[in-house]
C-alpha cells in the first residue's frame, strides 16, 4: 500500500509533528511506502487565484500543483494530520484542497453531471484539538458534525471512502505521559 501523508502543522515542535514522525514509523515498520506533502515546510501557496483558472481553461496544470496531483493520483491511502483551527482545517490546507482537488482531477462536473474520480483510495484524518472533548459534546459540537465539511463535503464528494477521523483532544492541557500514549494508539 501507498500511503501520501499530507501535513499541515506550522510548528517542528508541536504535538502534530510528533503524529507524523509515528504515521511514518508504522508506515516503514509495516514495509509499506510513503510520500509526504509537509505544506509549511514545502511554502505552499494557497491561493486560487487568476493564474490556476487559466491554466485549467487551458487544459493545463500548473507545476506545484501537478506534483501533488501526481502523489495524490499514485496513493492508495491519504493521511491528513493538522490542528482543528475555528472548526476547520488550517488555510494552507483548505487551499492545497482548493487547488489541487480541481475540475478534471478530483471529480468532473458539468452542467449535467457530476463524476467522482478518485474512488478506491481511503483516507484517514488525525487532528488534533485544544478542548476537551466533553466541552465539545456538552456544546453540542459532536467531532461528526464540523468534520463533515472535510469527510464528506470533501473527500467523500471526490471519492474517497471510507474516511476514518482519529481527533486528539485537549492537546494544551494534557500531560506529556498522556500525549506519549496517545501517540503509542496510533495504528496505520
Amino acid at each position: 500500500m501507498k500511503h501520501l501523508i499530507i501535513y499541515a502543522h506550522p510548528n517542528p515542535k508541536s504535538f502534530n509533528h510528533a503524529i507524523k514522525e509515528k504515521i511514518i514509523s508504522e508506515i516503514v515498520k509495516k514495509g509499506e511506502e510513503y510520500s509526504l506533502i509537509s505544506l509549511y515546510d514545502e511554502q505552499f501557496n494557497p491561493i486560487l487565484d487568476s493564474p490556476d483558472f487559466e491554466a485549467l481553461h487551458r487544459g493545463k496544470v500548473l507545476p506545484d500543483i501537478a506534483k501533488s496531483q501526481t502523489m495524490v493520483k499514485e496513493s492508495d491511502h491519504l493521511i491528513f494530520i493538522y490542528p482543528v483551527w475555528w472548526f476547520g482545517q488550517p488555510a494552507i490546507l483548505k487551499g492545497w484542497i482548493d487547488r489541487v482537488f480541481s475540475n478534471g482531477f478530483a471529480y468532473y462536473e458539468d452542467e449535467n453531471t457530476f463524476i467522482p474520480y478518485l474512488t478506491g483510495k481511503t483516507a484517514t484524518v488525525f487532528i488534533t484539538l485544544g478542548t476537551e472533548k466533553n466541552i465539545l459534546i456538552q456544546n453540542g459540537m459532536e467531532i461528526d458534525h464540523f468534520m463533515r465539511s472535510m469527510t464528506f463535503g470533501t473527500l467523500g464528494l471526490v471519492g474517497i471512502s471510507p474516511v476514518d477521523v482519529i481527533p486528539f483532544y485537549a492537546i494544551p492541557k494534557v500531560s506529556d505521559e498522556e500525549r506519549k500514549s496517545m501517540l503509542e494508539s496510533i495504528v496505520i
